[in-house]
């Protein structure tokens, strides 16, 4: 995942991140970033900035192109002009929108219901100071492997975007994170090594596991919480230390939210 690639938005060749050159004559041309897609949150998108009114919005202070997204649809409302989508993917809510193509597919767009996963390409636009996706493709999602696939990018693209603007290495923020013979860079050794004289390192990394071989994630759905508490909860002296140990590795992209807000999966 060295440069995010995707060709189109379903297979892992193809486009990426596009370079300018010069032209003719020595100037540099204006950058096409419609051609550089990027995996987002959809609180990435609702915290994206920008410099002046209709400028280019910016995500970790670079600016984007095309943005794709995995989420559920809560709502939807159609009409013969434009179709819009309410979606969720656990770090927030955002609306979509797609007018009708003749490259549509009928099928798979009629498939599209309440409580459907999909991925979403599409350019971040703003309307009423509120931000929307207007839609270049949306599909379902057949295989809830590509929602863990899709937070890793995130993590991957957001970690390599703001890795540079840290301190020294003894006090930069991107630790490593040892799941087994795994590295995953994202997390502040410092924030979780112990608290309380408690290894949260040893919890964080037995929860996860103890997720990923849950019976209940079988479908990718993850787990209840009332599952984790009762499992983990002694182990760090207390239900509100579990709480703030989920919602650290929530932030650092190991934990997500899947059907709702009292079910969580991992990312490694």
């Amino acid at each position: 995942m060295s440069n995010y690639n995707r060709g189109g938005y379903g297979s892992s060749q193809g486009q990426g991140y596009v370079q300018d050159s010069f032209g003719n004559d020595g100037a540099p041309p204006k950058k096409n970033y419609s051609h550089i897609l990027r995996p987002v949150t959809i609180k990435q998108i609702l915290e994206a900035t920008q410099t002046q009114a209709d400028g280019d919005y910016k995500i970790d202070e670079q600016d984007i192109g095309q943005v794709t997204l995995i989420a559920v649809i809560r709502n939807i409302n159609s009409s013969a002009t434009q179709s819009n989508y309410t979606l969720e993917d656990g770090t927030g809510v955002i609306d979509v929108r797609k007018f009708p193509s003749e490259h549509d597919d009928a099928e798979e767009i009629d498939s599209l219901a309440q409580g459907t996963y999909v991925r979403v390409v599409g350019m971040v636009k703003s309307f009423n100071q509120k931000q929307y996706v207007q839609v270049h493709a949306i599909r379902p999602i057949s295989d809830m492997n590509e929602i863990t696939h899709h937070n890793l990018e995130v993590l991957y693209v957001h970690v390599s975007a703001t890795r540079s603007k840290g301190a020294s290495s003894s006090s930069s923020a991107y630790g490593q994170y040892n799941n087994n013979s795994m590295q995953m860079q994202g997390v502040t050794s410092t924030d979780t090594h112990m608290r309380g004289g408690f290894d949260t390192d040893a919890v964080a990394q037995d929860l996860s596991e103890f997720i990923r071989n849950h019976p209940d994630n079988k479908n990718g759905m993850g787990v209840h919480r009332q599952h984790i508490f009762a499992n983990f909860k002694h182990r760090l002296g207390g239900e509100q230390k579990l709480i703030e140990l989920m919602a650290k590795l929530e932030d650092d992209g190991l934990l997500y939210n899947t059907e709702d807000e009292d079910h969580f999966n991992t990312t490694h």
